[in-house]
């Protein structure tokens, strides 16, 4: 878990940079200055947090599972958008759908940055909790603004970006998956074999397989 969650939090961050450059400017700019905002706006709660809290908060599976939840939307807003970007949009419906998952850069970049917030307030002991927030929150707005022109000029293909959204969000999906089991398993395992089971599974595989081939071989020699 202590590797899992850092790393399913960057590849959100990744996603959310990703999202801006599709996004006009003037809609990309909006959504790093509500960004930014939440950032300021949630001082007085990220100041009541605990690092023993979090790691309950981590280590609780029912929490997991709602986040899990959230992450699992998050991710299929993502891809959604990725199909329809691929995808020609020639009614007034399916513009208003792709406007609609372009103005959603990602639901959980919001308690990613609330994280960040904390680990700074407990980063800079001794410094005023409102000045941090604001001057974690101005840096936030340079940085992603920074990240968004950079990621356009490396990658300045709009495909090659896209096809990149899709791939980060289907590896948080697999990431999600591993932190939301936090290590239980569905079902108990066995320390004996069936072997009357084995071998009835075993004989059904061979009898599939043999049939396949048969059949295989059947329509070759008709085309021949």
């Amino acid at each position: 878990m202590e590797t899992v969650v850092p790393l399913i939090m960057l590849l959100v961050c990744l996603s959310f940079v990703l999202k801006l450059t599709f996004m006009p400017r003037w809609l990309a700019l909006a959504e790093c200055v509500l960004l930014a905002l939440a950032v300021a706006g949630s001082v007085d709660i990220a100041i009541t947090q605990s690092k023993t809290q979090i790691q309950e908060w981590l280590a609780s599976p029912d929490l997991m599972l709602d986040t899990a939840v959230v992450l699992t939307v998050d991710v299929a807003i993502q891809i959604a958008f990725c199909i329809v970007m691929a995808g020609r949009t020639r009614s007034i419906r399916e513009r208003v759908i792709k406007s609609m998952l372009m103005a959603v850069p990602g639901l959980l970049v919001v308690p990613v940055v609330f994280a960040c917030l904390v680990e700074m307030i407990f980063l800079f002991t001794g410094i005023g909790f409102g000045t941090v927030a604001y001057a974690f929150a101005c840096g936030l707005l340079v940085v992603v603004t920074l990240a968004v022109c950079g990621m356009k000029w490396l990658l300045p293909a709009d495909g090659q970006r896209l096809e990149l959204i899709f791939y980060l969000n289907c590896i948080i999906a697999m990431l999600g998956i591993v932190a939301t089991v936090n290590g239980r398993t569905a079902a108990t395992g066995m320390d004996s074999t069936d072997i009357t089971a084995l071998g009835a599974v075993t004989a059904l595989m061979a009898t599939a397989a043999f049939t396949g081939y048969i059949i295989y071989k059947h329509k070759n020699k008709h085309l021949i």
